[in-house]
Formats: C-alpha cells, structure tokens, sequence
C-alpha cells in the first residue's frame, strides 16, 4: 500500500515539475491529497489539493471538481482561502491554494480543549463574514467544520479553505466512508434529508461548529451515521448553555438559534450571524474580565521596574550565549518610567501597558513573559533583593566569573508544537525529572504562554541539601535554582517541526555562591597565614635571629594572600562549571521529550516511564534512584 502511495506521489511530482516542484504531503482526506509545494515560475511556496486517483477516473467527479475549484477562484477576502490556478495535467486533476502557516481549528481543539469565549467569537465572526460573501455570489461551501477552518499563526485570522469543492452529499452514498463519515456533525437537516441548499445551511453547519469548540461536544452524536443524521432532523439541539454553562447567555442564545430545524427561523444572512456575535462578543468579554485576574493584573512601580529590568537581563543572556553583540546597558537603565504611557493608576501599572512599554523599548515578548513568571511579588520579600543591586552585581560579575542570571538550551523536535506540548507534560513530570508543573503565565503555551515547573528536592545552601535530586545536581542544588520555564515556537523548515527552550533563574543562588567563594578564600588564606606566621616564627626562634624571623615569615605570609586567590579562582571555575552542568541536565531532559516523540511516531506510544524507587534515610537525606520498569 505505502509502496503504491509512494509510487503515485513520484508520478504526480513528474507530471507537475514544470510548474511546481512537490516538497512533502501536508495531509489528506476523502477528497484530496494536499502537498506543500514550490511554484516554479513564481518562486512562492502553495498548497497543492490532487483529487484522489480513484475519484479522478470518474469523469463527470473531476470536472466537477475543477470545475468548482474554478468557481471559488473568484472569491476574494481576508478570510478565504485564496486560490491560484486549477488544471488537469496528465490525468491528475489539482489545484493550487495559498499555503497558510498556522493550524486548523480542529488541531487547536485537539491540542487545548474547548476555547474561551472571546477567542472562538472572533472566529465564528471572520468565517461568518466570509460566508457572507461567498453567499453573495452564489457559492455554497457546504463543508464547514474545524478541519476546513484555518488558524493563521501570528496573526491569529481565521480562514475559509476547500470553498465550493467539498463532495456533494446529496449525489454520493453515505456508505462512502471517510470524508462524510466525518461530516455528519456538521450537515443540517435539508443536507442530511437531500433537499434544496442555500447559504443558510452554511450558517446552520458554522452554529454546530460554535456548539462544540465551546463545549467540547457535539449537539447531535452517536457511534452511527445514520442516528446522526436522522437527529439533525428530528430532535431539537440541548441548549449550549445547559452543556457549558460557562458560556455567556446572550452567546449560548446566537448558536442555538443557528441550530434551528427550520431554516427561516435561523439567521438569514452572515453578515447577520456575525451581527449577533459581535454584540455577544461585548457581553462575552465583560463576563471573561471579571473571570480572569491576569489580564487585568496591577503592578506596582517597584515590580514594573524589576520586570522590565529581568527582561532586558535575560535577553542580554540570550545574545551572549548566541556570541552576537551585547545588548546596551542603556536598555536596563532607560526603563520607561513616564507614566501616562504605562498607564499608572492610583493602584499601579496594568500588566499590558509594562508588556507593551517593554516591547517599545527593545525586549522581546518572549523575555517579557519569562520575567513575568520569575516576577517575586511585594509580600515575598524577594523584590528588594533584585532591586538597587548594581554593586552587588559588579562583585558577584568579579567574583563568579559571568555576568549571566540565567541558564538556557534550546532543541528543535520534529513534530508541531500541540504534540510536542503533549510530550513534554508526559515526559518531565515522571522519574527522573520529577518536574512539578505549575499554572502557565502568560497565556497558553501555545500561544506564548510560560510553562512553568517547580524542581525537585529542596536546599538550604551552602552545600546543605535534603530531598536532594541527583538528576538536577548542579541546577537544583550547586546553582540553587527553583524552577525552569519552558516556552514553544514553530520552527520554519520543509517539516513540521517546533523549538523548545528551558530556562532557569540563577539569581536566587548568587548571593549564598558568593558568600561561599568569599568564605573560602577567607579561609584558605588564613590557613595559608597562619602556617606562614608559625614557620617563620620557629624558624626565627630556632636562629636566635629576629631578622631572620621578619624576612622568611612575612614572604610565607604572602602564601596566605597567594592561597585565597587560588581559591577564589578556584570556586570561580566551579560555579561556571556548575553552570555548564546544569546545561546538561536540561539538555538531557529536552533529549527525553526528543526521544518519546520519535518512539510516538514509530510505535505509537510513548516509552515506558522509570518508576522512582525511593529509599529513605535516617531523616534529613533521600536517596532517589531508578529502575526500569
């Protein structure tokens, strides 16, 4: 099977390579193949749709299929899917479709779970508008659900694809599985009953859509296709509300509505549905501001400046790992402070208007929001500590050897980032990493959002540990270092693939690492005193000559000196080696998430977890070993 597949896909890349040279298969479905490929006289990257080899011997189902992918090449709108050429080429029958980077509405449900209010309004409203349009000039989609719904990243604008080319329900049998198996959610009752469609079986399809990306459910369901059918046209949808109760009224109102049997008691038109939407998209975010603290959070003038200063040091830390130009001092020192432009208010500073000030002056969001996670609040008593610190800094920069506060490493896994998401929770919560996750900041992940997780083990400093990891050694313990944060990335290449990046704070530890460097050498040298002082001493003592006394003991009293800055330098390699270490063990534990993705791919499953085996000691030390389960 997989050797005709291959076979064919070698077959179509020769038939089209004058016009486009075929790259990889983005996915398929009942009616078509879709490739990632190059236009070769335009030099820009498309989306190919073939027709199945087994539908285009059908004449009548590849003109049709032309056909139509002729027809949606009129629409024109920001939230279409635009198509650029439809041909027949030695029997395949394809088009050529903007290529959107982004992902569909069905892979950010399966990856995040039903979405917040706001966020599906808005997208309800983009594909309604095109809708709207496209009703206008006499094309039906036919074919709406999450999979025909295109997420842009970076943007985040929903578009319309497959416009007017999707199979025709009321000419091919339901016992064609696949593609109508997978729609039957979504078909209102005159599409399910055959009977004449307009656009507002579009709208009533677009209600189904709404129905379950809010609750996570669909209105209709059963393990057969025929019991789905008959209730779209027999039974009365349950009430959104009354399954997700969370969702606004006035919205739960606006889907319900489109879900009507009755095609004259829906809304008419898309500009209408979209209407509605929008007035309930007012209530909806009214309702999610009370709901959600963050968004809204106020920050103090003393923990907006530590933000905004963490984040300058840590993209600081990020150019000299990459061994590119430092960032000026200047952005630390020149910290926005004029408060109209941050909006202050008697309360503080609205954690946007610091995010957005930031931004303005030079830091990446990614920064921003890694300092968020790390930002102490006021009753901590951590903040003074990181603030008004800048001899405290030079000494510790003298003394350890580095000026970076912070330890990062960076992996690209193959795979898009709900999967490797997936691995990650899986991965780094079970033996040996033993990773404790905590609310994200920031948003969701996959949004840009922090994850963050708590490290095993506790220390008290100064070489103290008890529920010591022996997995996050040099982080946890030597570095002192209580969390790690992880962020996800798209990373660009001819597969799907995204960057993960681990972070850790190094700055609660500096200080007590200080204090034992300085400690230390305090020590060392006074030994290296006191044996200077006794033997010149004696050996004074021993030539009756006092002179002697003062010219061999004061130089074995230089050892002393000579001593503590051995030992400085000393306890300087090993914090920057404990540093390099701690690399390691987050490398190691991004490698683990690496290596559950590839044994996903090939077997299907991940590996199996290392149980802990925990053996304890007497009352202040456990000892954490593995075994393999």
């Amino acid at each position: 099977m997989r050797q005709s597949e291959d076979q064919a896909s070698a077959e179509l890349a020769a038939a089209l390579a004058r016009r486009y040279t075929i790259e990889r298969e983005l996915g398929r479905g009942g009616m078509g193949i879709v490739y990632l490929a190059r236009d070769v006289t335009l030099d820009r990257l498309v989306a190919l749709k073939v027709l199945p080899a087994a539908l285009a011997e059908n004449p009548d189902t590849r003109e049709r299929f032309l056909r139509e992918a002729r027809t949606a090449a009129h629409l024109s709108h920001p939230n279409i899917v635009p198509i650029y050429h439809a041909e027949e080429i030695g029997g395949h029958a394809f088009f050529a479709m903007a290529l959107v980077e982004g992902e569909s509405l069905a892979q950010r449900l399966n990856a995040r779970g039903p979405l917040p209010a706001v966020e599906a309004v808005r997208y309800l409203k983009e594909v309604a508008w095109a809708l709207a349009y496209a009703h206008a000039r006499g094309v039906i989609h036919r074919d709406i659900k999450p999979e025909n719904i295109l997420i842009e990243r970076g943007s985040g604008r929903a578009l319309v694809t497959d416009f007017g080319i999707a199979r025709d329900n009321r000419q091919q049998g339901l016992t064609l599985t696949g593609n109508v198996l997978g729609t039957v959610h979504y078909m209102s009752p005159e599409q399910a009953a055959g009977d004449f469609l307009d656009g507002r079986s579009d709208l009533y399809a677009l209600g189904v859509v709404g129905y379950y990306i809010l609750s996570g459910v669909f209105p209709f369901d059963s393990e057969s296709a025929s019991a789905i059918l008959v209730a779209h046209v027999t039974k009365d949808a349950p009430p959104l509300c009354s399954i997700a109760p969370s969702v606004p009224q006035r919205l739960g109102a606006a889907i319900d509505r489109s879900l009507a049997k009755d095609p004259n008691d829906r809304f008419s038109v898309g500009e209408d549905f979209a209407e509605e939407l929008d007035e309930a998209l007012v209530a909806a975010k009214s309702e999610q501001i009370a709901n959600e603290g963050a968004s809204n959070m106020m920050l103090s003038e003393r923990q907006a400046a530590v933000l905004w200063q963490r984040a300058a040091q840590l993209q600081a830390d990020a150019l000299r790992r990459l061994q590119s130009v430092s960032i000026s001092d200047s952005l630390t020192s020149n910290t926005p402070t004029d408060n109209a432009s941050v909006g202050l208010s008697s309360d503080g500073y609205r954690l946007h208007h610091v995010q957005q000030a930031a931004v303005e002056a030079g830091i990446s969001e990614q920064f921003v929001a890694l300092a968020l996670a790390e930002l102490p609040t006021e009753k901590s008593g951590e903040l003074a500590t990181f603030t008004g610190m800048s001899w405290q800094e030079r000494r510790a920069t003298r003394i350890l050897g580095t000026r970076e506060r912070s330890c990062a490493v960076t992996r690209v896994m193959a795979g898009p980032p709900h999967r490797v998401l997936q691995s990650l929770g899986l991965v780094l919560q079970q033996s040996p990493w033993e990773l404790t996750l905590k609310d994200p900041v920031g948003g969701h992940p996959l949004d840009g959002g922090v994850l963050v997780f708590d490290l095993p083990g506790k220390s008290v400093g100064m070489g103290l540990a008890y529920n010591m990891s022996f997995t996050w050694l040099s982080l946890r313990h030597q570095l002192e270092a209580g969390q790690v944060h992880v962020t996800l990335k798209s990373a660009t290449g001819p597969s799907p693939a995204t960057e993960v990046t681990m972070y850790a704070d190094l700055r609660p530890g500096v200080s007590r690492n200080v204090k034992a460097a300085v400690w230390t050498a305090g020590a060392v040298g006074a030994m290296g005193s006191g044996v200077g002082g006794v033997v010149g001493a004696a050996l004074g003592a021993k030539l009756l000559l006092g002179v002697t006394a003062l010219t061999v003991g004061v130089p074995l009293l230089g050892v002393g000196a000579a001593t503590a800055l051995i030992a400085f330098a000393g306890y300087r390699m090993s914090y920057r080696s404990a540093v390099r270490k701690a690399r390691e063990e987050m490398g190691r534990a991004l490698d683990a998430v690496a290596s559950s993705l590839r044994s996903q791919s090939l077997f299907g499953s991940a590996p199996t977890a290392r149980r802990p085996l925990v053996a304890p000691a007497q009352n202040d030390m456990t000892v954490i070993s593995t075994i393999i389960s």
